[in-house]
């Protein structure tokens, strides 16, 4: 997967990156209240040893004090230490509890010690890092003096401590270490959503699981939205007039003029699409017929709020005649309902009564659009598509199976069904623009899709 690949998954996954990273503030936040303040306080002190005159005599004085500077720093937390300290500020809390916040260590190349006393109070942990180098200081000479009375150690306090800065709990460390964790899993979780999810989302996977090149990429319908989009001057109604160009220049040598429109499995929107396709083709000046070849369950002329009782059924068992089944309806488009459902739909279909009915569809038609069963639930659909000129697979976004729609164009070529392209349809809003923001005029190449 490619970079402009990626961002599609990071688009379509959005609100479950956002809530992980919501989650990983929400953790660092919980932390940064539960975590106890803890101030630290440091002061610096400089180990001063007497030397000799000579430079041999000066040199050893720095190299002992260098040697001396480690057990300095270990007598800093030392129980003796710490418990002058204890006296000295009349501390209630016990010697071991005291020697946990105090510590020192040795600066390296230097002759310095570093004192560092954590506490909950700052203004105390300045008190105790000042009580422990006097304690310290103290505790040395005593030390000293007992092992070599002329032997003088000198501690002085190069940086008295100050008021104890916060050091617990970390929260900008905290709060941005959440955030990209949260990040961090929100991206593993898109990506594992995306593998899990099998169904068809952009007009690349369109075409990779039909094979067939992308018609038009229809945006999802606003709540409320009109079905027959075609009739309106919005970004819809666009994508009906682009699928007509395409269905058009599918063969501009011989475009096809008997065109189906099925899907894989029911709720795709292959009706809606083959609705407003003969909308948009009868607008463009073709005089168009819309057929309701779904003997399952007809929807067009409810869709269309026309009369359903009379239509292909009644023509083929001739209990009508054709041009008394036609209804015309806006822009002159021809309407020829599915008529009364019949117990064999398959038998109807295939039949050459139904091809004779196509035949005869064109003395008053340039452009016949048949709305079919979808292809895998009931092979209607592929019985009927030996008698059209073009076929169109509609697969909706998110819904439609990327396996599914890949079985039903194998079923369509086990009979040579004459494929010309399909329809991407409940796009979302953004993913329709850009997937014809991405298409180059004249090359047919996409980017980013």
């Amino acid at each position: 997967m490619d970079a402009a690949g990626l961002l599609q998954v990071f688009r379509r996954r959005y609100l479950a990156i956002a809530l992980c990273v919501v989650a990983g503030l929400a953790g660092a936040l919980l932390l940064n209240r539960a975590t106890a303040k803890v101030y630290e306080s440091k002061s610096l002190v400089f180990v001063n040893i007497p030397t000799g005159g000579n430079v041999t005599q000066q040199v050893g004085g720095v190299t002992l004090a260098a040697d001396l500077l480690p057990s300095y720093a270990q007598l800093a937390s030392s129980t003796i230490v710490v418990e002058k300290v204890k006296q000295q500020l009349g501390l209630q809390e016990s010697v071991d509890a005291l020697r946990g916040r105090v510590s020192a260590k040795a600066l390296a190349q230097k002759l310095i010690l570093e004192i560092d006393v954590d506490d909950p109070d700052p203004v105390r942990a300045r008190s105790i890092a000042t009580a422990t180098t006097l304690a310290l200081e103290s505790t040395v000479a005593d030390l000293q003096k007992s092992v070599n009375p002329a032997f003088v150690v000198n501690l002085q306090v190069i940086d008295p401590a100050s008021r104890g800065r916060q050091i617990a709990p970390r929260t900008t460390y905290n709060t941005v270490l959440g955030v990209a964790l949260g990040l961090a899993a929100g991206v593993v979780v898109a990506l594992v959503l995306e593998a899990l999810d099998r169904s068809v989302k952009t007009g690349a996977q369109t075409e990779a699981s039909t094979h067939a090149p992308v018609l038009g990429v229809v945006p999802r319908r606003l709540r409320g939205g009109a079905q027959l989009a075609a009739l309106g001057n919005d970004a819809t109604a666009e994508t009906y007039r682009t699928l007509r160009t395409g269905v058009t220049f599918a063969d501009p040598d011989n475009p096809p003029r008997v065109i189906m429109v099925t899907s894989a499995t029911e709720g795709e929107g292959k009706t809606t699409t083959a609705v407003n396709l003969a909308i948009a083709l009868a607008q463009s000046g073709e005089r168009t017929v819309i057929v309701d070849a779904d003997l399952r369950r007809a929807s067009v002329a409810t869709m269309l709020g026309l009369e359903g009782a009379v239509g292909v059924t009644s023509v083929i068992t001739k209990t009508a005649r054709l041009e008394d089944a036609l209804q015309v309806w806006q822009d002159g488009l021809i309407v020829l309902p599915a008529g009364t459902l019949p117990p064999n739909p398959s038998e109807i279909v295939g039949s050459q009564a139904m091809g004779r009915l196509i035949q005869d569809l064109h003395d008053y038609a340039d452009v016949i659009v048949i709305d079919s069963p979808p292809v895998i639930p009931v092979t209607d659909a592929v019985v009927l598509s030996t008698q059209v000129e073009g076929v169109i697979l509609v697969v909706r976004a998110g819904r439609t199976q990327r396996a599914q729609a890949s079985e039903a164009r194998r079923r369509l070529d086990g009979v040579q069904a004459p494929v010309i392209g399909s329809v991407l349809n409940g796009a979302k809003r953004s993913s329709a623009a850009g997937y014809y923001a991405a298409y180059h005029p004249g090359t047919g190449a996409r980017t980013g899709v």
